[in-house]
């Protein structure tokens, strides 16, 4: 169930797409929305001493003066809300702010952000540090998008593993909503045998949940990131849903290549979970 609902907020633009498909999405399930409004600490940086205190200073008054205007400016648009709701600010300097973000998301149902790798302010780590440490799904949006949110088509990108198995989970009392599910089952595995079977294993568990799915091979495609976005085109979907991938390296968290690709390219609301 979604119940729980929380939005990322930074002052920019972005904010009124966020909010306007956040509070149509907690008034179709009844939730609860959360603004969480970033306040971002001044960063302490090498200075002589004499100057320092100063200069820090008038930085953090400076940040609290423009996080205070901010929040005043929202708390409008939120008194307006036809849903249950408040605003927070969370607080934390630039590299560890999604950590914090992430903490305050883990007693949500959801994340609803602006999606890495196209956030016109470039703060991809922010939901990548929300996607990678709330464990919480997080739906996260094409910079400028301002559809309402709808679901009567939803594609899910399948593939055995427990990512796509995490965010199917996550994606039910969505895909419940549906008129029509898709899933897409686009590997390079040789074993045609097995991604059969897995196609019509998640087909199966989706119909015991009430989930009456069209599972599509995607043959002859060279990279899943592609027949994903050919197949959401097709079906007109609203909605796509795919696990998350990642790997540690050199101590960064990177995002998987076809998660990155999605994150990129795709115009389309996309739930992601790991």
């Amino acid at each position: 169930m979604i119940k729980d609902i929380v939005v990322h907020l930074t002052g920019s633009k972005e904010d009124q797409h966020r909010l306007d498909y956040a509070e149509t999405l907690a008034s179709a399930f009844d939730a609860h929305l959360t603004g969480l409004l970033v306040h971002v600490e001044p960063e302490i940086v090498a200075m002589p001493e004499a100057h320092y205190a100063e200069v820090l200073q008038n930085l953090i008054l400076e940040a609290q003066e423009t996080t205070d205007k901010r929040k005043a400016e929202l708390s409008k648009r939120f008194a307006a809300m036809g849903v249950l709701n408040d605003l927070r600010v969370v607080s934390g300097q630039r590299q560890g702010v999604g950590e914090e973000l992430a903490a305050e998301t883990r007693t949500a149902d959801l994340f609803i952000g602006t999606r890495p790798y196209g956030d016109p302010g470039s703060e991809h780590r922010v939901e990548e540090g929300v996607l990678f440490s709330s464990g919480r799904p997080c739906l996260l949006l094409p910079p400028g998008y301002s559809s309402p949110a709808r679901f009567d088509t939803i594609l899910v990108g399948w593939k055995n593993t427990r990512e796509s198995a995490r965010a199917v989970r996550d994606a039910i009392p969505f895909l419940k909503r549906a008129k029509r599910v898709v899933v897409a089952v686009a590997t390079g595995e040789a074993d045609e045998e097995r991604r059969i079977s897995s196609g019509a294993d998640i087909g199966r568990y989706l119909s015991r949940h009430g989930i009456q799915a069209e599972v599509k091979e995607l043959p002859g495609w060279h990279s899943a990131q592609d027949a994903l976005l050919a197949e959401a085109n097709a079906t007109g979907a609203q909605l796509v849903v795919a696990g998350a991938y990642g790997h540690s390296r050199l101590q960064e968290r990177l995002l998987g290549g076809v998660t990155r690709a999605l994150l990129e390219h795709f115009d389309l609301p996309v739930l992601v979970s790991r």
